[in-house]
């Protein structure tokens, strides 16, 4: 076989063999004449099997082909295909590759490349490389689209990437420092697209160093969390709207797993069931337990129909709760099925409707009372349709009028014509013409009648127009009055007793709210312009219409000039009442300032100044008051309970944050501070106006006995002397060696407020000073102060409430009640009150009290002692700070038991109990002998009485110290609870200092 070019020798061959390439020496025609033996194997064949062969033709090439290719498909003889890339470097030698593994690789590596670009491209992430020392950087299209910026302008550099992140989160050290020191590193901020667009991202990457250990590159990946934050904070505005919704609407969610046959409810139905939540959810026969035995089938029919629809069906049964009561439950459920249309469980919401249900019932049991009541008190009721002329009656109106039942009601014609008295029938149709005539009125006309057996009887009709579902209504009541026209005098004293129901006494109070422009009256105010109450309060225009025209100007600018110059307002005025009588009317007012010192209301009070008309009048006037005098006690009471319950919450918080002040910042105990003082300027004005209210309704009961004056003194300074070092103020009371009649604690609130007055408003270093004088009836005590002092325009008006005499402003605090408190208090014991001043000198204020045989203050009959605490059994051994004692506290409200949890708590030795009711209470106090009883008065199933009464009626508890912790705070309360067997009572807001002073009387340990 010829072959052009010698053969390598025998060592080369050996030296060939050992490369990975196929070497193969060729002849002039192509055919090998030698092989380093790769080709055989790439073919399976022994070594030397190809010698002679062509090399084209072995390799599938054309005849004529060069012998060079950068990547040549070729099958070989064993079927196999393989990439072979063929070099021929010398006409005799050719190089035959095998790059079938380097190929793949590239294909693998070019589908990896686009599954990494995929997956950046959804996966929101881009990749980035920087140079440290130079700063250039490499960045993928991903960062260029994150940042918006054009990948035609290049890699930005440091400087032109930070402007695009957001202001807030660019000033971060840690990307600057992390370029020094290698390590992995990671960060979140936002970027500003060119068109405002903001992206969340998050940055890591890697800070890589050179052999020597400096930082020469950094590499890192940015992921987009735009979408992720977005879906994030509308899951959870939805989330957190729906809970809102859930909690608002008091709404219960519960399931039933029909597989399982449980119940699973959210925490709202627990407490609708009064049960502990239970995670694990509860059986369907522990739920069927709790329903009422009568509702039962109902609700078993109620699940049947509702397996046999798709849609919500409703149902109401009643659930009994632990302490044997029952809830009246509306529930909507609806089944849930799975792919196959079979039920796995119901889906429901309940709502708790007891107290509609009641609700119905009351409503149901009055229209009985009423019915009854309307029988007894002889009213025939009555309503009548205009346009269809049907009209019904009651019982009684058949009586009053003598007309059988059977006869039914008489028509129009026959009413006017038949029944009405001859005399009256032209009056009553002008009474039908204007009612008529009117879209919605209310009327009262008074005529005669004749029975059919000619008896004449006179009646009263009130009558009321009203529009239902756009029609007119025509309802009234008819009243049998003859007895009263018959006697002149009854009808005098019925007459006024009307007016007087209708006029009403007392204070009228009043609110006005600049900011919504709204208004808030009570009842008294609309009764003193003869309105019936109504949850509606007249707007502008309509208040100035009951004015006296010649007085609204005066009234308009009085009111103007008071909101202008956030100050207080008084004056004098007439109204017309709807009868066309003139009422003259006193109206006091001032701006209530809030924390930041702007006006956020305006309060005030009218009070009705027409003297009376007769002796007769005030007779009656006298005896309305006294009823009213009662609900107005019950008013007050419950106003008491009330404003001091939140009060309770504000106070207590406060103060439980001020005694862990050292866990605030010196700005938050600031905040903290302001929150305590204004809830005690509350509770201040809110106890100045219940007394004021007490004092002028004569329901302040007070203990007017003989006093040593200089006692009643002395218990008071120590009262005010915090207030007078903090103003600067000297206080200095002379020998007051004087006896009076008076009640104790209603003096020293006298005092109170005396002094507090001649401490404020005096000059620093300035000096109040209490002297007395005596004569042969009566004890002068005297308080003088150094202050500003009065002018004589000024003094008349000292004693009005509300009026500041324009000091509202200066920053100083008051109510303007504490003087007219002092007035009446005084007045109430049989005393007087002076005023005198000098502007620039000083105050000077007399207080005038029956003189009293100092004898009798020695040790007065019946004087109340202080409460002191049974005796009892020997407590636990006591811990190492001395004392050790149980509490047991009943109460209901979950904020004052975590006020007062935390607040005993926080005394060493002491643990205590809370249970949320009577009945619970006294069984707990059985088991648990506690060494005090903290009791509620106003209990969700019965009183704090009831429950001191069961405690003492059992012989485990009878021993039991016992206290009532209350919001009921009047006088007569606190008298009541201490005659009923309270050891102590306590009221709310609770005062920090008195409250645990209170414990540590109870509770002394060994060292004191």
């Amino acid at each position: 076989m010829p072959v052009s070019g010698d053969l390598p020798s025998a060592a080369a061959q050996a030296l060939l063999a050992a490369s990975p390439d196929a070497l193969l020496h060729l002849d002039t025609a192509g055919r090998i004449g030698w092989s380093n033996g790769r080709l055989e194997a790439l073919c399976g064949l022994p070594a030397g099997a190809l010698a002679g062969r062509d090399v084209r033709e072995l390799l599938g090439l054309p005849p004529q082909a060069a012998l060079t290719a950068e990547a040549h498909c070729w099958t070989s003889p064993s079927g196999a295909s393989r990439w072979l890339r063929l070099q021929a470097p010398d006409p005799a030698l050719l190089v035959v590759q095998d790059i079938t593994d380097v190929r793949a690789l590239g294909d693998e590596a070019r589908r990896l490349a686009e599954l990494l670009d995929m997956a950046q491209e959804f996966g929101r992430l881009g990749v980035w490389e920087r140079d440290i020392p130079s700063g250039e950087g490499r960045w993928d299209r991903h960062m260029f689209r994150f940042f918006g910026l054009d990948p035609a302008d290049g890699t930005p550099n440091f400087a032109l990437t930070s402007q695009r992140i957001h202001p807030d989160d660019r000033v971060d050290p840690r990307m600057f420092e992390s370029m020094n020191q290698p390590g992995q590193y990671s960060r979140r901020y936002r970027i500003v697209a060119p068109d405002g667009r903001i992206r969340r991202v998050h940055s890591q990457w890697e800070v890589k160093p050179e052999a020597g250990g400096t930082p020469t590159r950094a590499i890192g990946i940015l992921v987009d969390d735009t979408e992720a934050y977005e879906l994030a904070e509308s899951f959870n505005d939805t989330s957190a709207q729906l809970k809102i919704a859930v909690d608002l609407g008091n709404i219960a969610i519960w399931r039933h797993d029909l597989k399982r046959d449980r119940m699973y409810y959210n925490e709202r139905s627990y407490q609708v069931l009064d049960i502990t939540p239970r995670p694990e959810g509860m059986s369907l026969d522990e739920v069927r337990a709790l329903i009422h035995p009568d509702d039962l089938p109902q609700v078993l029919a109620t699940a049947q129909a509702a397996l046999r629809s798709d849609r919500p069906v409703d149902m109401e049964a009643r659930y009994r709760r632990p302490d044997g009561s029952f809830r009246y439950v509306l529930t909507r459920r609806v089944v849930r099925r799975d792919a196959d249309g079979t039920p796995i469980e119901f889906v429901g919401v309940a709502l708790d409707v007891t107290e509609q249900v009641e609700h119905t019932r009351r409503i149901t049991e009055m229209a009985q009372r009423l019915e009854i009541a309307a029988t007894a008190a002889g009213l025939g009721i009555w309503s009548r349709d205009p346009v269809t002329r049907r009209a019904e009656w009651n019982d009684e109106m058949y009586r009053i009028i003598g007309r059988p039942k059977e006869r039914g009601v008489p028509s129009g014609a026959e009413w006017l014509g038949e029944v009405v008295h001859p005399d009256d029938r032209a009056a009553m149709a002008r009474v039908r013409d204007g009612i008529r005539a009117t879209p919605e009125v209310s009327m009262e006309h008074e005529y005669r009648i004749c029975r059919p057996d000619g008896e004449v009887r006179w009646l009263v009709d009130r009558v009321r127009r009203e529009s239902r579902d756009g029609r007119p209504m025509l309802f009234g009541i008819t009243i049998d009055v003859t007895e009263r026209v018959k006697t002149e005098a009854a009808l005098r004293s019925a007459n006024e007793r009307i007016g007087l129901a209708v006029r009403s006494v007392g204070i009228g109070t009043w609110e006005w709210l600049p900011r919504t422009d709204t208004s808030v009256w009570d009842d008294a105010m609309f009764r003193l312009r003869g309105l019936e109450p109504s949850d509606r309060v007249p707007n502008e225009a309509e208040r100035a219409a009951l004015v006296l025209p010649e007085d609204r100007e005066r009234v308009a600018a009085a009111l103007a000039e008071s909101v202008r110059t956030a100050s207080s307002a008084a004056y004098e005025f007439r109204v017309v009442w709807p009868d066309g009588s003139v009422h003259w009317l006193a109206s006091r007012s001032t701006a209530v300032h809030d924390a930041s010192g702007e006006v956020h209301r305006h309060m005030g009070v009218n009070w009705d100044i027409t003297d009376a008309r007769s002796a007769e009048s005030a007779r009656q006037e006298r005896a309305v008051a006294q009823r009213e005098s009662s609900a107005k006690s019950e008013f007050l009471a419950r106003m008491s309970h009330e404003l001091r319950t939140p009060l309770n919450a504000v106070l207590g918080f406060a103060q439980l944050l001020q005694f862990d002040a050292r866990a605030l910042t010196d700005d938050h105990n600031h905040k903290v501070e302001h929150i305590a003082a204004a809830g005690r300027h509350l509770l201040s004005l809110i106890n100045d106006v219940l007394d004021l209210s007490s004092l002028e309704s004569g329901n302040l009961r007070l203990d007017v006995r003989p006093l040593a004056l200089h006692e009643v003194v002395y218990e008071t300074l120590p009262l005010v002397e915090a207030l007078a070092r903090e103003h600067g103020v000297t206080l200095h009371a002379d020998r007051l060696q004087a006896t009076v009649f008076a009640d104790r604690i209603r003096l020293r609130q006298v005092l109170i407020n005396l002094l507090t007055n001649g401490i404020k408003y005096n000059r620093r270093h300035g000096r109040v000073t209490l002297s007395c004088t005596v004569d042969a009836t009566h004890v002068t005590l005297r308080v003088e102060d150094t202050g500003r002092g009065l002018r004589a325009d000024q003094l008349p008006h000292l004693f009005e409430p509300f009026n500041r005499l324009g000091l509202e402003n200066e920053g100083i605090d008051g109510t303007g009640i504490g003087l007219a408190v002092v007035k009446a208090l005084v007045e109430r014991m049989e005393g007087s009150v002076m005023a005198s001043s000098q502007p620039g000198t000083g105050s000077q204020f007399e207080v005038r009290l029956p003189r009293a045989d100092a004898a009798a203050a020695q040790a007065p009959a019946g004087a109340p002692q202080p409460a002191t605490m049974p005796a009892r059994a020997p407590a636990p051994e006591p811990s190492p700070d001395g004392r050790r004692g149980q509490l047991l506290y009943i109460e209901d409200n979950p904020v004052n038991v975590l006020l007062v949890e935390e607040l005993v708590r926080g005394q060493a030795g002491l643990a205590i109990e809370s249970v949320p009711s009577g009945e619970a209470g006294v069984a707990r106090a059985a088991e648990l002998q506690p060494d005090l009883v903290l009791i509620d008065m106003q209990l969700p199933d019965f009183d704090g009485f009831e429950v001191l009464r069961r405690l003492r009626a059992q012989p485990q508890t009878a021993g039991i110290r016992c206290v009532a912790l209350s919001a009921n705070a009047m006088p007569e309360d606190i008298a009541r609870a201490r005659a009923a067997g309270f050891d102590d009572y306590w009221t709310k807001p609770i005062d920090f200092a008195e409250f645990l002073g209170g414990l540590d009387r109870l509770f002394p340990s060994s060292s004191a």
